[in-house]
């Protein structure tokens, strides 16, 4: 690891232990390739994928959402990953050739299955407007491509008293992921869930649990759950896990802090995709 790639990851990790809920961090890196073992529609334009790895048959998740950095071949090259050794994979990413460079997104293990050395993941597409919705369009069985260690965000189980969940179809996989892993919170939960189209729920029973579910007719992340959330008589929060679409989930916190009372130093938000621009 460089100096820059330590002074960028610490500069991160206290900025994040200063405004927000801390997430859960994942000791060292695992870096691998894996191959598409499944491809599957779900409906709503969310679309699985089983990907399988030797790798993956001792790994471990350190969290209900622990997320992982997708590394895909750009169209027409080969499959070519970083340096493994990089704490910081955008910059090892970066130090590239141009032609060899891999595109990176973040994803979600929605499932993983140990014993057969697999993990599936959800991702909500919209064409070719992006690198990892085109890949995932395309994807086949036997497609080669890399795997990048995360760490997971919601801590929700380890306090007591009343939380809140707000999640667009993005963060759908990472909610019910959740709410598997640990059904004892279902009942202490106020959960919010704004999508553009109500067939993309159709794969997940979230645990039995009350979903609030908000339409976006207007094509603007928040606009529904927002007003919602202002509206709520939410009363004492203990905990709260917002994700989604960046400004959604950045107003949402604000939200919660200012007018609801939340500490926020219990509330987890993060921005998986910001509308009008490309994030890697």
């Amino acid at each position: 690891m460089t100096v820059l790639d330590r002074v960028a990851m610490k500069a991160a990790t206290t900025y994040a232990r200063l405004t927000m809920a801390s997430p859960i961090y994942r000791e060292g890196d695992a870096q691998f390739e894996m191959t598409v073992a499944a491809v599957s529609d779900l409906g709503g334009g969310m679309r699985r994928i089983t990907f399988v790895a030797d790798e993956l048959r001792d790994f471990r998740l350190v969290g209900a959402d622990e997320y992982f950095g997708l590394l895909m071949p750009r169209a027409g090259a080969a499959l070519t990953l970083p340096d493994g050794t990089r704490e910081n994979v955008r910059a090892a990413i970066a130090d590239m050739p141009e032609g060899e460079r891999p595109d990176l997104r973040w994803y979600t293990v929605r499932a993983h299955h140990a014993h057969n050395g697999t993990i599936d993941v959800d991702v909500v597409t919209h064409g070719d407007s992006g690198p990892g919705s085109a890949w995932a369009c395309a994807a086949t069985v036997g497609d080669r491509v890399g795997f990048r260690s995360g760490g997971a965000l919601f801590r929700g189980h380890e306090c007591d008293g009343p939380m809140v969940l707000v999640a667009d179809e993005t963060a759908l996989p990472a909610l019910a992921a959740i709410l598997a892993a640990h059904p004892e919170v279902v009942d202490r939960a106020t959960i919010h869930v704004e999508v553009a189209d109500r067939a993309v729920l159709a794969a997940y029973a979230f645990g039995g649990a009350d979903v609030r579910v908000h339409d976006r007719t207007d094509g603007v992340p928040g606009s529904a759950v927002l007003p919602a959330l202002r509206a709520a008589e939410l009363g004492t929060i203990a905990y709260a896990w917002l994700c989604g679409e960046s400004g959604m989930v950045t107003e949402g916190r604000r939200e919660l802090v200012r007018h609801a009372g939340a500490d926020r130093r219990h509330v987890l938000f993060s921005g998986y995709w910001k509308l009008g621009q490309q994030r890697g």
